[in-house]
């Protein structure tokens, strides 16, 4: 496989503590050899009609300072994409692909990391993200109400299956200098996941919280440290990543 995937972008500082860029550039991705392993409809040999996915990105945003304490960062982008590589149909262990015609990204993110004096310094991260199919397609699926495969059609307006449409992450972190002493608290949080292209079937929210602790030593030549973390702190049962268009329902 072979590509040019050009990139321009440009910068404009637009005061000392403020600045505005966009890029668009073209996107390239091969299949792996596990998407190649498997022909549709049980034929043997490699998958070679399945094509590389080609996409345009776009992304305009800003960088700035507020005061001397604090730092922003907002990016919006689009990412148009065709032959999105997809899972035609997953049967007795055997998984093979197809190319989906066109799908679309959208979204914007959103960093704010602060020193709010006194040692505590505070972090947040937010991922809107809307990524739907844009042309309807089939693919030899099961549909949610049998794990028996069947020429299924996939609605334009559906969305990518194994993203969240949103995801957060903030903390708080306290730090003692003197001691090298830091302690902190977390939270991270995601919209629910759909797991198939027929977006009948998904992971559900969920919201958990972790707590960390630790020091630190510093030498000329070295470091060393120490740490301690509770992750999930009030042992919620969640879904933290998911297996796409599993066979299984």
């Amino acid at each position: 496989y072979s590509k040019a995937t050009p990139l321009a972008g440009i910068v404009f500082s637009a005061l000392p503590a403020l600045n505005i860029y966009a890029n668009i550039g073209r996107g390239f991705e091969t299949p792996t050899l596990i998407e190649l392993a498997y022909r549709p409809g049980g034929a043997t040999g490699l998958n070679f009609a399945l094509q590389p996915a080609t996409s345009l990105h776009k992304e305009i945003g800003f960088k700035g300072k507020l005061g001397s304490s604090a730092r922003v960062n907002l990016a919006l982008f689009e990412i148009d994409t065709s032959n999105e590589i997809v899972v035609n149909s997953a049967v007795g262990g055997r998984t093979d692909y197809k190319n989906a015609p066109t799908t679309r990204r959208r979204g914007a993110e959103l960093s704010v990391e602060s020193y709010l004096g006194a040692g505590f310094e505070a972090y947040l991260a937010y991922t809107w993200l809307d990524a739907e199919f844009t042309q309807r397609f089939t693919t030899n699926s099961t549909n949610c109400t049998s794990t028996t495969a069947a020429t299924v059609t996939v609605p334009s307006g559906n969305k990518l299956p194994g993203v969240p449409g949103y995801s957060l992450f903030g903390e708080l972190v306290w730090r003692h200098a003197a001691s090298g002493f830091h302690a902190g608290a977390e939270v991270r949080a995601s919209v629910k996941v759909y797991v198939n292209d027929l977006n009948c079937a998904a992971a559900d929210p969920y919201t958990i919280g972790n707590l960390r602790a630790g020091f630190e030593q510093r030498g000329k030549k070295w470091r060393l440290a120490e740490f301690v973390r509770i992750d999930n702190i009030t042992d919620r049962r969640y879904v933290g990543s998911v297996i796409i268009a599993d066979g299984n329902n």
